[in-house]
């Protein structure tokens, strides 16, 4: 049997048992649940790997040299334009900077070019643009503290991602997954969670019972801050009723009665859609599936953002303009064919 091994990761024996522990130089013990390789395990040692290397950071900037782009790095951490995030923007947008410092750290801020910007991402059109968006936000941070004069990442257009994002579930992908996850597990329960309410999977895994009041499901989305107030589904209700195992801060809670992260949500979710064969399917696609529903079934424009929370109608007018699209195509053929009625018959 394979062992796992894992960076920084001690094990202490006591009593008969197995503890674990995050230890970096330079960053305090932590402990790890579970066992290695375990999902809560994983969830939690990602999260002490990337807390670790932001203390290493924080203990090697007084070494930094000035006008460097590490030391520019450095200072947009503590800047209002990176600190008025949500954590897990800052997170993502840290993972991307760490990995452009390997390379180009040492560089002066000043002497930084177009081509030291996006030639590594070549082919990468995603990666380009996530890239981009943040040398944008640091150069333009750069310029206000007198480390540069210019920002040469505004000058550079990409050419349009054409994506329709992430996969939205099919009603016959919404079957398959509840015949394999029955009424009662934590696996339905998070299905109904995410497609009765629209949320994302940030707002989902901090819903619980103190959220529902006089049959109404109330909450802030934490992507734009819009307060919902929406009806709890007679389906979701139902769920929730039949599940013996929920938190009681939260209703989707660990293997070991914690609140989940996100990112470890999602990780998680991706399990169980794998074990229902719908390897293809996302926590984020449900919220589009419910759109979708709502779409089809007439709402409006200003419906579909009572339960979506968008503030910017243009994303919920695709979904209305593609519904009406196949309503129309159907109700037009139907009356070329009413019109036309021997058309395709052949003859005898």
């Amino acid at each position: 049997m394979t062992r796992l091994r894992l960076k920084y990761v001690n094990a202490v024996r006591k009593g008969g048992r197995s503890y674990f522990y995050f230890r970096r130089s330079g960053s305090k013990r932590t402990p790890l649940p579970g066992l290695p390789g375990s999902a809560e395990f994983m969830e939690a040692y990602q999260t002490a790997l990337a807390g670790a290397a932001q203390t290493k950071v924080e203990i090697g900037e007084a070494r930094t040299l000035p006008g460097t782009v590490n030391a520019a790095i450095a200072l947009y951490y503590k800047h209002p334009s990176f600190t008025k995030n949500k954590a897990i923007t800052q997170q993502t947008d840290r993972n991307i900077l760490e990995a452009f410092r390997l390379k180009h750290g040492d560089k002066r801020i000043v002497t930084l070019e177009e081509r030291h910007m996006l030639g590594e991402k070549a082919g990468k059109p995603a990666a380009q643009r996530n890239l981009l968006r943040v040398l944008r936000s640091l150069l333009k941070v750069a310029m206000k503290t007198k480390l540069r004069r210019d920002n040469p990442a505004l000058g550079i257009e990409l050419e349009r991602l054409e994506t329709t994002g992430f996969h939205s579930w099919t009603e016959e992908e919404l079957r398959q997954y509840e015949a394999h996850h029955a009424v009662g597990t934590k696996a339905r329960l998070a299905l109904h969670l995410l497609l009765y309410t629209a949320t994302r999977r940030a707002d989902v895994v901090a819903l619980g019972p103190a959220n529902i009041r006089n049959g109404r499901l109330t909450f802030t989305y934490s992507k734009n801050r819009t307060e919902m107030n929406i009806p709890v589904a007679d389906p979701l209700a139902a769920t929730i009723a039949a599940t013996p195992m929920i938190g009681v801060k939260t209703f989707l809670v660990t293997d070991y009665g914690k609140q989940f992260t996100p990112a470890g949500f999602g990780n998680w979710f991706r399990d169980r859609c794998d074990e229902a064969g719908l390897p293809h399917c996302t926590a984020h696609g449900m919220r589009k599936a419910f759109l979708r529903r709502m779409a089809e079934a007439g709402c409006s424009e200003d419906y579909i953002a009572s339960i979506s929370g968008h503030r910017d109608m243009r994303e919920i007018r695709k979904y209305v303009q593609a519904v009406n699209r196949a309503r129309m195509a159907s109700e037009g053929m139907a009356k070329t064919l009413a019109y036309f009625p021997e058309t395709g018959k052949g003859t005898s």
